[in-house]
């Protein structure tokens, strides 16, 4: 009876995620060795598909490169910032940390639309770069931006890899290193490095995944710049599909499918590491700590790094029209302008109220189901590590190769444009991410409070309703916040699956779904283009995870601080 019981909590989200995982990455394949010919039928091509993009599509070298330079630079640059950021963190205090993560909980087209606007070569900071010679080109037309805001999006991550690293070396260990001598540089070096060098490759993979699949980067850059100049695999898959060409942008998928593979097996492999480097030290490098206050520019400057495009975002959507278009640009407003957040709250109404529906409805289910499941997991050693690994599989996974195969079965259905094609589709995207947070939250869990449950005669289903789920509070919180955001974020499952705003008319039919990430991108239209309700849009898209963020802080630290 109780092994029923254990099913039945856990698999409801394990045969979700089996249905809508592994179908659609099997379908991808089958897919990929057709193509779509003039009369809307299907064509047997083979590998014809894949010939094409190395030997004869136009694109294939552009979109190659830019993928291959995204995918390198963005770990590379990151990881190197983070590394002293995490030191100055771990000698000053771990207070800075929440400020310097906020880039993390912010929607991705949000900061990709901040930067664009900060790097304007004419009425941004761009103007300036420009002036002083700094830079030559048109910044906002370079690959390097879209490295720049990926760099400035997966920063956030690696720093708190690597402080948590920093963090869970033992006691014993410094107090030897100390005794030894060795401090500063030289420490680093040859303690802290060897021992945290599972946690750097870490952090090096997963922004490896953030440099390889980047797409609203792309997405808001190729409204400025116009198109392919910018692509990579991910956005050039998505382009194809939506001009129908499916076969194709499923072997686009696949490629990418089995390079993202390849990075999940590592980002598995790094979070099992006991393989430790060790560098050779050459003679000159200090044993003394670094002074203080070499810690604090080093934190100073990150947190410069993480705010300015907050600042200048606020900056614009305040400012009167003409001080937004004035060259050279100016940096504060002579007064306060609230236009354009009046228009956003007019003209943005029926994408904002969709965001939060989807957002309130994909939170409490994903939730509910990921606490479910991981308890069951945790505790009862449901699934095993074959489990485990598949859920971490799916976090290093893009929510891109789904979108061909879930496309025609919502066509199917007759979910298109409607918010239950969102509410169906977005748990891939939460789940797994919730599972795997909630997974280590119970490993601390005292599971005799349940033992207690079921001596006091209830069963397993009510012993976890009433007595686990309300002491899991702080780990669903947590849980919730990123489901949250990544519910209100969301840009490819709105682009692929929605065509129209939320019917205001007719609202219990729920009609319409475009999401306000979508609102933004049509603002960055070249045709609409208005930087104030853009700037506007942009400040109040970041209010909801921020206020979900201070709310459950605390929580959030608990969880960062067991490292």
């Amino acid at each position: 009876m109780n092994d029923k019981q254990t099913l039945f909590l856990a698999l409801p989200a394990v045969v979700y995620l089996l249905v809508f995982t592994l179908y659609p990455i099997a379908s991808n394949f089958v897919l990929s060795f057709y193509e779509r010919t003039y009369e809307g039928e299907l064509r047997w091509v083979g590998g014809g598909n894949y010939v094409w993009l190395f030997t004869k599509d136009p694109y294939g070298p552009l979109i190659v490169g830019n993928t291959v330079i995204y995918t390198l630079a963005t770990p590379a640059i990151a990881v190197a910032l983070a590394i002293p950021t995490a030191l100055a963190l771990r000698r000053l205090g771990g207070k800075w940390l929440l400020p310097l993560m906020i880039p993390a909980f912010i929607p991705p087209v949000t900061a990709a639309m901040a930067w664009y606007l900060l790097l304007n070569p004419l009425y941004g900071l761009g103007y300036y770069l420009l002036a002083s010679g700094l830079v030559k080109t048109n910044p906002i037309s370079s690959i390097w931006a879209i490295v720049l805001i990926d760099v400035w999006r997966a920063f956030p991550t690696a720093v708190l890899i690597i402080y948590s690293g920093l963090r869970s070396i033992p006691k014993s260990i410094e107090e030897a290193a100390l005794a030894d001598g060795l401090a500063g540089p030289r420490k680093f070096l040859a303690v802290d490095l060897p021992l945290i060098s599972p946690q750097i490759l870490t952090a090096f993979v997963l922004t490896a995944l953030t440099g390889f699949f980047t797409f609203d980067p792309i997405y808001i850059g190729t409204a400025q710049v116009g198109p392919r100049l910018l692509d990579n695999l991910a956005y050039y898959a998505f382009e194809v599909f939506a001009s129908g060409e499916s076969g194709y942008a499923a072997t686009l998928i696949v490629i990418m499918t089995l390079v993202g593979t390849a990075l999940s097996l590592a980002y598995m492999r790094a979070l099992s590491s006991r393989t430790f480097v060790k560098l050779p030290l050459p003679a000159w490098v200090p044993r003394r700590e670094l002074p203080r206050v070499v810690h604090a520019a080093v934190l100073a400057a990150a947190l410069v790094f993480v705010a300015v495009p907050f600042i200048w975002l606020v900056l614009i959507s305040i400012k009167p029209p003409k001080e937004i278009i004035q060259v050279p640009p100016a940096i504060l407003p002579t007064r306060l302008a609230v236009d354009n957040y009046v228009q956003v709250f007019t003209g943005g109404a029926p994408f904002l109220l969709i965001s939060l529906y989807i957002s309130a409805i994909n939170t409490s289910l994903t939730i509910l189901l990921a606490a479910a499941t991981a308890y069951q997991m945790r505790v009862h050693g449901f699934g095993g590590y074959k489990l485990v690994a598949y859920i971490l599989y799916l976090m290093s996974t893009p929510t891109l190769i789904y979108i061909v195969p879930l496309y025609f079965m919502l066509k199917e259905l007759r979910f298109l444009d409607t918010l239950w094609a969102l509410v169906l589709t977005y748990p891939i995207m939460t789940l797994p991410y919730s599972i795997w947070i909630l997974y280590n939250y119970y490993s601390a869990f005292n599971r005799q409070v349940e033992e207690a449950a079921l001596a006091d005669g209830m069963n397993r289903l009510k012993a976890f309703a009433r007595v686990v789920l309300p002491l899991s509070r702080s780990g669903m919180s947590v849980a919730g916040l990123y489901a949250f955001l990544f519910s209100w974020g969301a840009l490819i499952f709105p682009l692929a699956f929605t065509q129209t705003p939320y019917n205001l008319a007719d609202p219990l039919s729920f009609r319409g779904a475009q999401t306000f990430s979508i609102y933004i991108g049509m603002l960055m239209s070249p045709v609409t283009l208005s930087y104030g309700q853009v700037a506007a849009a942009g400040v109040v898209s970041i209010i909801p995870p921020l206020v979900y963020l201070v709310a459950v802080r605390r929580n959030l630290e608990k969880i960062w601080g067991s490292g």
